[in-house]
């Protein structure tokens, strides 16, 4: 049996092989074979992207009938043109051309002439140090490394490469807008039970790159999105829109002011001031998929990685993430395939000690293995 989330990965792996796949938005060239070693700066795909056609309301412009747009024109079709270079004129009412490009069409019955931009070029770098395991033609290329690696529960935004910067010394400690200052700028803050949106606001004016935070109130994500967050787009699949957010938000225990596990906030502090990759994309729906962080290390201890699915058994680590108690660590003392919640439900439960005194059951689908 594994652990609750359906990626079966656990919340926190001190040490294990993490793999990031780095993916071109369309196809393009690899650079890297399997073997090579890189380094985060490192390039290893690049890839051309056509742009969409621009139209141009010549005949709107100018005040003229759309069949006289052709006279106008000073350019012909198939030739280049710049940004801003003056495509036609009559009077003092002047249009020119908002992007670099090629005449494609100059329409006589619409009065509109098409352009069609430059294809963008996309640089693709390697985000983390490592070594090159598998290569997807002309699409991917997948980068094994060494590395401690967090799991959170909601993310957003695109994926960041920066160097973690502590802010708060407790996990009970919120972000708040005076903790962040140009020392911010281009790193990954780490808070402890939130942040407010007046503080995201002000990450995003620093240029910080990613946020990990416990937990964020639903209002305070809507504040500093504005209209752009519905209360069921992360169910579907996730919102485009929000993939060039910034900063990347990565939350661990779930919405509302959650103390981050003690085990990933010890982690984190441990790991202050190194440089790590944050992927902020969340899905739950049809392939689910976790943001997480992945923080490179020189080797592994004693050369063995952890389990990426430890079990749930007696004695193992757990997170608890039912409502009750979201975010509490315990042991489990017991385990019973057909046990009896507090409530009278017969179901698969596990008894967790939390601290010295407290023992709780839980369905087993409301526990995160941590460590067996």
């Amino acid at each position: 049996m594994t652990s609750h989330f359906p990626d079966g990965m656990p919340p926190v792996a001190p040490a294990t092989l993490a793999q990031v796949v780095r993916r071109l938005p369309g196809r393009g060239t690899i650079l890297v074979r399997p073997g090579s070693r890189v380094e985060p700066d490192d390039q290893i795909a690049q890839a051309s992207a056509a742009a969409p056609p621009v139209l141009i309301d010549v005949a709107g412009a100018l005040e003229i009938e759309p069949r006289a747009v052709p006279r106008r024109v000073r350019k012909r079709v198939g030739e280049h043109v710049v940004a801003q270079e003056l495509l036609a004129r009559r009077g003092g009412r002047r249009v020119h051309a908002p992007v670099n490009g090629v005449i494609s069409a100059i329409d006589a019955e619409l009065g509109v002439v098409v352009i069609r931009p430059e294809p963008t070029q996309t640089t693709l770098t390697a985000a983390v140090r490592g070594y090159v395991v598998a290569v997807e033609p002309d699409r991917s290329v997948t980068i094994e490394t060494p590395a401690a690696v967090i799991q959170g529960v909601f993310g957003m935004g695109g994926e960041q490469f920066g160097v973690l910067r502590l802010l708060v010394t407790d996990r009970h400690d919120l972000i708040t807008p005076e903790l962040i200052d140009a020392r911010s700028a281009y790193a990954l803050i780490i808070g402890g039970a939130g942040i407010t949106a007046e503080a995201l606001r002000k990450a995003q004016q620093e240029q910080v790159r990613g946020v990990i935070v416990g937990g964020i109130e639903p209002d305070e994500l809507r504040a500093f999105l504005g209209a752009t967050l519905t209360d069921d787009w992360y169910a579907y699949g996730h919102d485009p829109a929000l993939a060039a957010v910034t900063p990347t938000l990565l939350v661990t225990e779930g919405f509302g002011v959650h103390p981050m596990a003690e085990p990933l906030f010890e982690l984190l502090t441990r790991y202050d001031r190194q440089e790590a990759l944050l992927e902020g994309h969340t899905t739950f729906w049809p392939a689910p998929r976790r943001p997480r962080l992945v923080i490179p290390l020189p080797r592994l201890p004693g050369g063995q990685p952890l389990q990426s699915a430890p079990e749930l058994r007696v004695g193992a680590i757990v997170r608890c993430v039912d409502e009750g108690h979201l975010g509490a660590v315990g042991r489990v003392t017991a385990l019973a395939a057909q046990g009896r919640l507090p409530y009278g439900v017969r179901a698969a439960t596990a008894t967790v000690r939390i601290g010295e005194h407290e023992q709780i059951i839980l369905p087993q689908t409301a526990l995160e293995v941590i460590s067996s």
